[in-house]
């Protein structure tokens, strides 16, 4: 009796192992970066270069404010000795004052683009998503596995399918 129940859970061993060794030869898998489909899709890197654009000119606003730092300061210096106590008290909270509102204008400035760059960049994931869907859909891919971070080093059956997604979205 003991002899039957072995040889009946060796065999239903062996047909599960078999039925699962040719489940997996059926499966059709696709990689996707999105991060690269992120930078390379038009919008993207119209976004990118608009975004480099607002930098540059809040940058020079900040050099600009800098130097005006710099050169009252430099002048307070050199008046230091003229001026009375009150008069260069003033001058100073003056200083501090412009000091102090440089440093709130430079981190307003980098939140303002951060926000800007994640908004824009949940967009266009979005509609990337929705295409990789679309795409995984027609070619009939049973399961897509995003590779931004390139953690997946090989594999053997998968198919890169990051281009065919930029192209898709640039053709939106």
């Amino acid at each position: 009796m003991t002899k039957k129940v072995i040889v009946l859970a060796v065999l239903a061993l062996i047909f599960v192992c078999a039925g699962t060794q040719r489940a997996w030869a059926q499966e059709k898998i696709a990689l996707v970066s999105l991060q690269t489909a992120l930078n390379e899709v038009n919008e993207g890197k119209k976004i990118k270069e608009g975004l480099k654009v607002e930098y540059e000119t809040k940058k020079k606003k900040i050099d600009d404010m800098k130097l005006e730092l710099e050169t009252m300061s430099q002048d307070l210096e050199k008046q230091q000795m003229v001026l009375s106590a009150d008069a260069l008290n003033i001058k100073r909270k003056e200083l501090q004052t412009k000091f102090l509102d440089l440093q709130n204008k430079a981190a307003t400035f980098e939140r303002e683009l951060k926000t800007k760059e994640a908004q824009s960049a949940q967009k266009i994931l979005t509609m990337l998503r929705t295409i990789v869907q679309e795409i995984a859909n027609k070619s009939a891919y049973t399961l897509v596995i995003e590779n931004s971070t390139e953690t997946i080093l090989f594999s053997k059956n998968a198919k890169d399918i990051t281009t065919e997604v930029i192209a898709a979205y640039n053709a939106k």
